[in-house]
């Protein structure tokens, strides 16, 4: 039965190599570290560009992060190497979702536009292009689900509850921040 369809081609094993638990540790630990660098300069350059709408970004993040390893503790996941990689492309969509309704609440800012009808039309605006882009990486982090074996599967699992967790930080949280706070103070400018 395993031999039907089986090509008659012969079989030289070219390379072959045994990995330790010690490599394996180390492999999760370097993964961390770099995500924990890559972390801090997405943040370094959300305060820096965006000023004080950057720090309404970063709280987004840290939220995202924070509930990403809340579910996976709650369904009692393992932090693999692929986790990893899922929750580095998780923050990168994260900024990806901050960077485009900010820069929509500054196009509606050079529009003249009041502060607070800038944040209303920029959310707007970009909810449409957000949802575009968590579907179509939700369907495809579905395929990898679907097909995908082991690790691939635990990316793809990773990367589907990173992004869920992102639509309510990024869209949701952020909006109220904004929302809160130029209500509260009654901003004629903001720093974006």
């Amino acid at each position: 039965m395993l031999r039907s369809g089986a090509l008659p081609a012969p079989v030289s094993i070219v390379e072959e190599r045994t990995v330790g638990p010690s490599l394996g540790q180390d492999s999760i630990e370097k993964g961390i570290r770099a995500a924990g660098v890559g972390a801090a300069l997405v943040v370094l350059f959300m305060l820096v560009y965006y000023r004080i709408s950057g720090m309404v970004a970063v709280v987004a993040l840290f939220l995202n992060i924070l509930g990403l390893l809340a579910c996976m503790a709650g369904f009692h996941g393992t932090l693999t190497l692929p986790g990893i990689a899922g929750i580095v492309l998780t923050i990168g969509m994260a900024v990806d979702t901050n960077v485009l309704i900010f820069e929509r609440i500054r196009e509606e800012l050079r529009n003249k536009r009041t502060v607070l009808a800038a944040i209303e039309t920029g959310y707007a605006r970009a909810y449409r292009t957000i949802i575009d882009a968590h579907v179509t990486t939700l369907l495809s982090s579905f395929a990898l689900m679907w097909f995908g074996t082991g690790p691939i599967r635990g990316f793809a699992i990773t990367l589907s509850i990173g992004l869920i967790i992102n639509l309510i930080t990024a869209v949701g949280i952020s909006k109220m921040i904004f929302d809160a706070w130029s209500v509260r103070r009654k901003l004629s400018s903001i720093s974006i």
